[in-house]
Parts: structure tokens; C-alpha cells; sequence
């Protein structure tokens, strides 16, 4: 590895001033010191998730002339057994996105890779989709693949180019005012070694991991940001944008655990709001309700410190991206978060504070329609899925599984994807059989859905909406 410090500013240019109730952050504080590097074990493991096809770790923006050099010297081994192991890891238990560079993290160097902390009792940070000591057959096999490829010899030529990405992120992360804020609202962590790491191959995916050792050493926190744009001379370009990300996947290693520990009382609401927006949660990485309130914490204390440090302007802007990525609630915590810090007395940790958290969440859920009472699709003329369609066909015919709220309804695609709608649309007596009068075209593939995360026009006569549903089909040549 290739550290490089970084000296985080200590204050903002100048006091926030504090809303009514609001603690003021302290106006000085020591210099912390934060490093910056490119990490051959997270290198390393995002290599042999790459090899498998992990569509986070194999996104476009990745394409530089790095990863061109990975893949002349990785390349041949993609039938290699820890890639068609990996791959069978994630099919089985999931493992992806940022347990790759918690496993990466909780190794020592190339090429033993040995156990920085023992799994016979799982690492407190490591992901727990890796199972802990299950997690050696992998390694037995990740060592042997090190041993294969070279992967030392080739991360030793890659030193001065991973000297130089982790310089250029260093510069940009040297203007953040994070860690002050982070020591005052969360408390502070003596001793612990903050890293910034840059993920080569990561796109445009962040990660939050580090590691908690068993034996009282300091805690080793590590976010790891992706990189996404690149100069001409190959390099990435670590633009304003990541001063945001290096909070956010900080607040990762602060608030997570908060959830852990407050698991069974967060899971009810978490399990209901994650319903309630699953799709556009399990695109952005968020499978389960947990990793959506892990969200949650984080992104509404980015927020919270957005405005210490940045101002009001800067927080309202961090509000609007989260209500963006459906994350509809967060404004509404970080609000809560004003009572917080204005009375640490009765809050005198955070702790303290999560079962005020909980009660929002629960609020929140309670809001949501009950998600056994939305619409369900019972069959599509012609069907979803369907070739050779006939072109003479003049309506399609949507049946539901109950009364749908009438002249209300959603077909969202482009014009060019979409069959041309010739009349009105039209339910049946019970409204259950949604008729649309159509002209097709032969030869030709029909691309739609049935609502969408923003359009939502298909509503049982409750008024609960129908999940979005794909639809595809292809008509005869004639």
C-alpha cells in the first residue's frame, strides 16, 4: 500500500450560526491526519469480482487504460476456482458490492494474505454474507490465485501510477471539513487510522468498511470511493462530487453499528418501508431493509453535517438528492436530528438518542399502505414475453386481480418503444379488465411497463399502487 497523509481542515472559514435549540460546533479543533491510497488487497479481490462479471464492479465508467492492463495480466483466468467461487458466494449468500472490500480489508499484504483478524469468531466489521470461517475455503483459493496471476509483481509495477491516484485524491479530500463535525456529533475515536482508498476498478460504486481488531488495537476506517472519470493521460479525476461521498462513506463506520445494535426494534418499519420501494432500493444495492436503514442513518446525518459545515444552501441540495434516490424520509430524521444536538444532556450519546430514530421510522411505515392489499397483474393480451405476435391484433387486455381505481393508469415507455394508442381506455363493470385499443406494427418489439417508481397511475380502488411491471412483446413478420 501507498499511503499518503492527509490533513483534514479542522473548522469551517467561519462559524456556522446555530438554528433555535441547534449546538453550535466547536470553532477549532486538532488536525487529524486521514491517509490516501490504492490498496493491492482491495485491488486484488474487485480483480476476481471482475473476472466473475459483477455488474458493480464491471460498469463502463471503469474502462480506463488500468483496467486495460488488468485484464492483459488477469485476464486468461476466469475459470480460475476462486472466480467460479465467488461467483457461487453470490448467487448463494449474496456476497457483492461492499463485502468485496471488507473481506479485501481484513487481510494482510500480498501474496500471504493471511488473516489480519482471526475468523474463528467472525470479525466484527467483516460482512456477514462472507459467514465468517466459511469464508477460508475462499481464501485457500483467493492465495492460490495471487500465487498464479503474479498479483504482487503486478501491483509493484503499478506503484507509481498508484502513488500518483492516491496523491490526486488526497489533494481533493484535503478540502473536506468532515472529521471534526463527525468527533463532536457522534463522539470521538481516539487513536482510530482513517484511510481513504481508491477503488480502480470500482465505477461508480462507494463502499464503507474498515476494520474493528479484537485486541484493542485502533480501529482501522476505510471508505473506499470508485472512480469514474478519467483524463487523457489515464489517470482518475477526483472532482467537488467526492467531498459528499468521502462524508457519506465515512458516516458508514460511524452509524452502522447504531442499526446493528438496534436491530429487532428498527426491523417492522424497515421491513415495511423497504417494500414499499424495493425496486428502486435493490437498484441502487439496497436488497434488504437493513442495508436501506444503514442508508438511512447515513444519509440523513450527511445531511446534518452538510449544513454544520457547508451551510444551509449545501444541506438543502444533500436533502433533494436523497428525496431523488427515494429516500423520502431522510429530510423529516434530519430534522429530528436538531433535538439531538440541541439537548445532550438527556441525549448524552447517540445511543441514547436511536429509539427517537426508531419512532420516525415507525411513523413513516404507518404512512404506507399495507402492501398485501396492492394489485396484482393476472394475465396480459397478448402475453408478456410473447414472439410473433399477430399484427392484426386491435387491443390489448390488462386483467387484475381486483377493482382498480377507474380513469387512472400508467403505460410508461418512449413513443418509439410503445404501440400507437388508437381510442380511450376502458375497464370493465368490476374494473378488474383494462382494455386498450392499439395499432401494431409487424416485425416489430413493443417495450413498456405498467407503472414506473415515478409514475404510478395503476391503483387498486383503495388507492394502493400496482408494483411496476416490465412488459415485452414482439410481433410476426408477416
Amino acid at each position: 500500500m501507498l499511503p499518503i497523509l492527509l490533513a483534514l481542515l479542522c473548522a469551517p472559514p467561519r462559524p456556522p450560526v446555530p438554528v433555535q435549540g441547534e449546538v453550535a460546533p466547536p470553532a477549532a479543533a486538532a488536525v487529524r491526519a486521514v491517509e490516501a491510497q490504492v490498496d493491492p488487497r482491495v485491488e486484488l479481490l474487485t480483480v476476481v469480482a471482475r473476472l466473475g462479471g459483477f455488474r458493480e464492479f464491471t460498469m463502463g465508467n471503469s474502462r480506463s487504460p488500468y483496467s486495460e492492463r488488468v485484464e492483459r495480466h488477469f485476464g486468461a483466468q476466469r475459470e480460475h476456482a476462486v472466480v467460479k467461487r465467488l461467483v457461487a458466494l453470490r448467487a448463494e449468500r449474496g456476497v457483492s458490492y461492499d463485502a468485496i472490500p471488507s473481506l479485501a480489508l481484513h487481510l494482510g499484504p500480498l501474496p500471504e494474505l493471511a488473516e489480519l483478524v482471526p475468523f474463528d469468531a467472525a470479525p466484527e466489521r467483516l460482512d456477514a454474507r462472507w459467514g465468517g470461517t466459511k469464508a477460508r475455503e475462499f481464501l485457500t483459493e483467493l492465495r492460490d490465485f495471487a500465487r498464479v496471476t503474479k498479483a504482487a509483481e503486478f501491483f509493484e509495477s503499478e506503484r507509481q501510477f498508484h502513488a500518483e491516484v492516491a496523491r490526486r485524491l488526497s489533494e481533493r479530500l484535503s478540502q473536506s471539513r468532515a472529521l471534526p463535525w463527525f468527533d463532536s456529533f457522534f463522539g470521538a475515536r481516539p487513536g482510530a487510522r482513517y484511510t481513504a482508498t481508491a477503488g480502480l476498478l470500482c465505477g461508480g460504486g462507494n463502499f464503507g468498511v474498515g476494520v474493528r481488531f479484537p485486541d484493542g488495537r485502533p480501529e482501522s476506517i476505510n471508505p473506499v470511493f470508485g472512480c469514474w472519470t478519467w483524463d487523457v493521460a489515464g489517470f482518475p479525476v477526483f472532482d467537488e462530487s467526492y467531498l459528499p461521498l468521502f462524508v457519506h462513506e465515512l458516516c458508514h463506520t460511524y452509524t452502522n453499528p447504531f442499526v446493528d445494535r438496534f436491530e429487532r426494534e428498527l426491523a417492522a418499519s424497515g421491513q415495511r418501508i423497504h417494500a414499499s420501494c424495493a425496486a428502486a432500493m435493490q437498484r441502487q444495492g439496497y436488497g434488504t431493509w437493513k442495508t436501506m436503514v444503514y442508508e438511512t442513518f447515513v444519509r440523513a446525518s450527511v445531511v446534518r453535517c452538510r449544513r454544520a459545515t457547508e451551510g444551509d444552501a449545501a444541506a438543502a441540495e444533500q436533502a433533494a438528492e436523497e428525496v431523488k434516490k427515494q429516500f423520502v424520509w431522510v429530510p423529516a430524521l434530519e430534522a429530528l436530528l436538531v433535538d439531538y444536538e440541541a439537548d445532550r444532556k438527556k441525549y448524552p450519546s447517540f445511543d441514547a438518542f436511536v429509539p427517537r430514530i426508531v419512532e420516525l421510522l415507525e411513523r413513516e411505515a404507518a404512512k404506507l399502505p399495507d402492501p398485501a392489499l396492492a394489485p396484482k397483474l393476472v394475465a396480459l393480451e397478448p402475453a408478456n414475453g410473447a414472439s410473433d405476435v399477430d399484427p392484426a391484433l386491435t387491443r390489448l387486455v390488462i386483467r387484475f386481480d381486483r377493482a382498480m381505481l377507474d380513469q387512472a393508469w400508467s403505460l410508461v415507455g418512449s413513443k418509439e418503444q410503445m404501440p400507437e394508442i388508437t381510442g380511450p381506455l376502458a375497464y370493465d363493470a368490476e374494473r378488474k379488465v383494462l382494455t386498450v385499443p392499439v395499432r401494431l406494427e409487424p416485425g416489430r418489439t413493443y417495450t413498456f411497463s405498467l407503472n414506473s417508481e415515478r409514475n404510478q397511475g395503476f391503483k387498486s380502488a383503495d388507492g394502493v399502487p400496482l408494483s411496476p411491471v416490465p412488459v415485452q412483446f414482439s410481433t410476426a413478420k408477416r
